[in-house]
């Protein structure tokens, strides 16, 4: 080891040429880690891009799925109307058999009009089938979990919400500025 520190010593042009090529080997080196963040860098960007896409589009599903919601919401109103109008138009006729039968018969014809009525509407109902008419003379429409049915029905929408877009774009950019870091460091390193 001590041969050698003299030889260097004795051969300075050597000691220059060593050193020029450990700088180019850093100026390589660092160019090489700067171009990695750069491309570390591209794909975090081109993640949180994907990302945001996909809360856009994961919206619009959910705006969507609110609407036929809303839908369902206003054909119960009118589905109720007739079921209970057929429902107390049969209970009149039944009233009225005994003392004036032609008249039951006209009452039990409405009330077949408007339970037709309220069949008709049930093939709009697109997120909930088969609604009925209940003993309080109401229908009963759980938005919740009709919600939870066409979300847990929608390809896509499950699809999207596991997608994990936003942790790759997050481990892209942490990556990203690690190789920065590491650039910087060999870059500053005293020469």
């Amino acid at each position: 080891m001590r041969l050698r520190l003299d030889s260097v010593i004795r051969h300075p042009q050597a000691l220059a040429a060593a050193l020029a090529i450990l700088i180019g080997y850093a100026s390589v080196f660092s160019a090489v880690v700067a171009w990695r963040a750069s491309l570390a860098s591209i794909e975090a960007s081109r993640y949180e891009s994907l990302h945001v896409q996909q809360q856009a589009r994961v919206q619009q599903i959910e705006r969507d799925l609110g609407g036929l919601i809303a839908q369902d919401l206003r054909f119960v109103n009118a589905f109720q109307e007739h079921a209970l109008a057929a429902r107390e138009l049969k209970a009149q006729a039944e009233d009225l058999r005994a003392s004036d039968p032609d008249e039951a018969d006209i009452l039990d014809l409405q009330a077949r009009a408007r339970l037709d009525l309220a069949r008709v509407i049930q093939p709009f109902f697109l997120g909930a089938t088969g609604p009925k008419l209940g003993e309080d003379g109401t229908v009963t429409y759980d938005v919740a979990y009709v919600l939870n049915n066409l979300e847990a029905g929608n390809v896509e929408l499950r699809e999207l919400r596991t997608q994990r877009t936003a942790e790759l774009g997050a481990r892209a950019d942490a990556r990203s500025v690690s190789l920065i870091g590491v650039a910087a460091l060999v870059v500053a390193a005293p020469r």
